[in-house]
């Protein structure tokens, strides 16, 4: 039982800005207690990451100004600053339209390879330059015409998922996961072969993620013990209620899925504005994992870096659109992000008696708590999105996890900020304390330390200055032409030929 006196003289209410301390004697909603014992069990975190691919979102961030260009960069990646993601997953590209775009092909014909083409290369070496953990996932979306006469669940498709990986290792670059193919379902024989092949050319350590689409290859990974070897994670998109773009009030499981005993992933999720979207975010993740075991959540797309004229043109962490003028925005669904990644790690360890709903009712909120590999630090996320009152949390901590200080973190999304505010600490009470939750937020209680939020700003916005014109002179070769995205099919900068100076494209 928890000592109601103890506990009432460390109650804190958290308000808009920090928190307030108030009397005991303050009228407080029912209380949830939250037990966060080290001893219980719970799955391994897989991280918290976004997807640059799928259309081409993260294509104009490559013409940014190089003084904004680094400090979107840091807002995305760097440790204790911003969205401190712990995945980056990218697209394999393929030379063809994959929602927004196409992202280049590093084979565009069979007999030649150029390991130079694409921004993907260069964000993730500036991905792996801020945080040297940071996971890195490939996934195709489609692949050159040449593949296969045109089939892609063939062995050269599987020859060029090798390649890509061998470009990746020329780029310094380690892959830690590979995907099959984008929302097209999944071929046994082919993932088979794809896990051989890998273990055969030196790639033992890759895991494969299956199938980047619905529950559906759960079955066949629960009777066939050749595939279920083959594949390591099980990878589901919009597993939430809604889908694509859904609420995510409820994010059901799947019980064969489960049984399995693999990671069960979100593998790709949001395509939600990156204001208004960050509740649903939050959501995915502490009822991902309350409902349906979920254990890592990927947000798509990473960056709304295309032109406002498309779709999709507001989702992501950052939107970074007018690379001649330098602006760009953070959104909400960042911050929402951070309240989770500067607080945790992969390899840390799920509480299920630390988890679950506030008052046992989804319409009050949902929390989840994990475990440090320490074995002494501890996190626990609150979300309260769907609340309508204040409510009262005791959280009683035991099992061997520390009981100093508690560091409090709030961000506001019901009055569109602030965003990602520290609160003022918690000293616990015989290992209990408790806390008063508002609705519309996020709070992040942890014994962890080096958090903190990032102050750069962007430019104000202006229009594109016309007339414009380029010679292409100026231009990377094997990059596409500064401020041009190709929809479909590659357009590079190429050195001219015939014996004529300087560049084009084609």
């Amino acid at each position: 039982m928890v000592d109601r006196r103890a506990a009432g003289r460390f109650l804190i209410v958290m308000g808009l800005l920090a928190g307030t301390v108030v009397s005991a004697n303050t009228a407080q909603a029912a209380t949830t207690t939250i037990s966060v014992n080290g001893t219980s069990a719970g799955r391994t975190f897989g991280g918290i990451g976004a997807i640059s691919g799928g259309g081409g979102n993260s294509r104009l961030l490559a013409d940014y100004p190089a003084a904004q260009q680094q400090q979107i960069l840091d807002y995305l990646f760097k440790p204790g600053y911003g969205a401190d993601l712990q995945i980056l997953k990218v697209e394999i590209g393929g030379d063809t339209n994959s929602t927004d775009g196409s992202e280049s092909s590093h084979m565009h014909t069979r007999t030649v390879t150029d390991c130079n083409t694409g921004y993907e290369w260069w964000l993730m070496e500036q991905a792996k330059a801020r945080n040297p953990n940071i996971l890195l996932y490939g996934l195709a979306w489609g692949a050159p015409g040449w593949i296969g006469g045109g089939s892609f669940w063939t062995t050269d498709m599987v020859n060029y998922l090798v390649s890509w990986l061998g470009c990746a290792k020329s780029h310094g670059l380690t892959i830690n996961y590979l995907g099959g193919w984008n929302e097209r379902g999944y071929n046994i024989p082919w993932y088979e072969q794809l896990r051989s092949t890998l273990n055969a050319d030196g790639y033992t350590g890759i895991q494969i993620v299956g199938a980047d689409s619905d529950w559906t290859i759960a079955g066949d990974i629960a009777s066939n013990s050749t595939f279920a070897n083959a594949v390591s994670i099980i990878g589901v998109h919009y597993p939430c209620q809604g889908g694509d773009g859904g609420n995510a009030d409820t994010c059901p499981g799947n019980s064969t899925a489960t049984s399995t005993g693999k990671p069960l992933w979100a593998s790709e999720n949001g395509s939600q504005d990156l204001n208004s979207g960050a509740p649903a975010l939050i959501r995915s993740f502490t009822r991902g994992y309350t409902d349906g075991n979920l254990t890592a959540y990927i947000n798509w797309p990473l960056v709304a870096a295309v032109y406002p004229d498309l779709p999709f043109d507001t989702m992501g962490l950052v939107q970074a659109s007018q690379p001649w003028s330098g602006f760009y925005t953070t959104g909400a669904s960042l911050w929402a992000t951070a309240q989770i990644t500067q607080f945790t790690q992969p390899g840390w360890q799920f509480l299920n008696s630390g988890s679950g709903y506030l008052g046992g009712s989804e319409s009050n909120g949902s929390y989840v708590s994990l475990k440090s590999t320490n074995g002494t630090d501890y996190s626990t996320i609150i979300e309260t999105t769907t609340a309508s009152a204040a409510q009262t949390v005791t959280v009683n901590v035991s099992g061997g996890l520390s009981a100093g200080t508690v560091h409090v973190w709030a961000t506001n999304l019901a009055g569109g900020g602030p965003y990602f505010v520290q609160q003022p600490d918690i000293t616990p009470s015989g290992g209990s304390y408790s806390l008063t939750v508002q609705p519309g937020f996020i709070y992040t209680l942890t014994t962890t330390t080096g958090q903190g939020k990032g102050t750069a700003a962007g430019p104000a916005q202006a229009g594109f200055s016309l007339p414009y014109s380029d010679s292409f002179d100026s231009d990377t070769v094997d990059q596409q032409p500064r401020y041009l995205s190709q929809q479909q099919g590659a357009f590079e900068v190429e050195p001219c030929a015939g014996g004529r100076s300087g560049s084009g494209s084609q």
